[in-house]
């Protein structure tokens, strides 16, 4: 049980602590426990290896710098394999094994499923790999929050942008997931609101999709732009390959989880340079958009300092991490100074009175949480030749 400045007074502990930190920091174990889920295995493994650094860093250079409330975090991950239930045991684990101040899910499947139990004592801060809509609900998903825009937000980005160049017509390609299946509806009302015809719904596997099959369905559609969705590292490449060596012209688009450079620069060096164009939403800037992007420069030193072979690049999946991570930080240390019990629904109230946050390097603005998400994205296209990810969009408030 959290106690605060008052309670210790009235006990006398706090007249024998010698730090000269807050009392609800003395009051506290000896660590803040973080702790995460991430598909090292599974069908998503690369991602979930690529995200893992985020988790061993941020200990690392928190607790270089005092810690937070002049007290170190520990980190502890481990392998979902992208199963919702191992994911869940986990989290299970985890908190029987302490106080528990942050948990960072794998998924959409992980996020649903806990939902519902994360109340009374069973109550954590919960970020995750997930921006799926049903977490913009703070009267119901009072602990979970995403670090971006919804699923449904990407989808209504992406159909503005498509709007803004005069486009007509559009397909819905996505997996037969969660994952996929969670932005189609609004998607469809966004785009009927903008004039836009979805002359093509096409759902396939998570993996292992029959592209050939879903290529002649995309040639018969016909559309000018096709928004992918529910894929990480496979598939999607596979289809727009299998779209270019069938001649179609149509303008692939993805949201955030097929906008990796390190995947596109892969696909590029096996397969040739049927990615250029490619476009997609981004709630963040790249790592390599260093101008006025303090955080970004403090990072990357921080990397070169425990490895001098760091590339210079940070995975688009792996900031995603980060900013969960930095989110809860940036909650804790406002909960420590106002001197209040470190309990989620504090957390969650700091979380959600932020406005105008200049995160140091993320977002090309000063952004706002609000419904537990920030509303606010950027459409970027690839190129082939430089391997860069370029804005070809303005910031796009949802």
């Amino acid at each position: 049980m959290a106690l605060n400045r008052r309670t210790l007074l009235k006990t006398g502990a706090a007249l024998t602590a010698a730090s000269m930190a807050p009392g609800i920091v003395r009051a506290e174990g000896a660590h803040w426990r973080v702790a995460a889920s991430l598909p090292m295995t599974g069908p998503f493994a690369t991602a979930g290896q690529l995200v893992a650094p985020a988790f061993s860093e941020f200990e690392q250079q928190v607790n270089d710098n005092g810690g937070i409330g002049g007290k170190p975090i520990r980190v502890e991950v481990a392998d979902s394999g992208y199963i919702p239930r191992n994911a869940l045991a986990n989290f299970q684990r985890a908190q029987a094994a302490g106080d528990l101040h942050f948990y960072y899910g794998d998924s959409t499947g992980f996020m649903e499923l806990v939902g519902p139990t994360l109340t009374g004592d069973n109550a954590v801060m919960m970020g995750s790999t997930s921006f799926a809509s049903a977490l913009s609900d703070p009267a119901n998903r009072p602990y979970q929050f995403m670090a971006g825009p919804t699923y449904e937000d990407q989808f209504e980005i992406l159909l503005r942008d498509i709007a803004n160049k005069g486009g007509k017509t559009v397909a819905f390609v996505y997996s037969d997931t969660e994952f996929g299946r969670d932005p189609i509806e609004h998607g469809r009302q966004v785009a009927a609101e903008l004039g836009i015809d979805v002359v093509l719904e096409e759902v396939t596997r998570a993996e292992g999709a029959d592209i050939e099959n879903h290529v002649t369905k995309l040639a018969q559609a016909n559309p000018e732009y096709t928004i992918l969705q529910g894929y990480v590292t496979g598939v999607w490449p596979q289809l727009i390959g299998g779209a270019r060596a069938f001649g179609l012209t149509t303008q692939f688009m993805g949201t955030f989880w097929g906008m990796e450079k390190i995947i596109a620069d892969r696909v590029t060096e096996q397969a040739g340079p049927f990615l250029d164009g490619y476009q997609g939403v981004m709630p963040y800037r790249y790592f390599y958009d260093q101008d006025d992007a303090p955080f970004y420069q403090e990072l990357g030193a921080f990397k070169r300092s425990v490895n001098p072979g760091f590339s210079g690049y940070v995975t688009a999946w792996e900031l995603e991490g980060r900013l969960c991570l930095e989110l809860w930080k940036l909650c804790m240390e406002r909960v420590i100074e106002a001197d209040k019990e470190v309990t989620p629904d504090n957390l969650m109230a700091e979380l959600g009175a932020i406005r105008n946050w200049d995160s140091g390097g993320f977002f090309g603005a000063p952004v706002d949480v609000v419904d537990n998400k920030i509303g606010q994205g950027r459409v970027y296209r690839y190129d082939a030749e430089t391997r860069l990810y370029n804005p070809v969009s303005d910031w796009i408030q949802v």
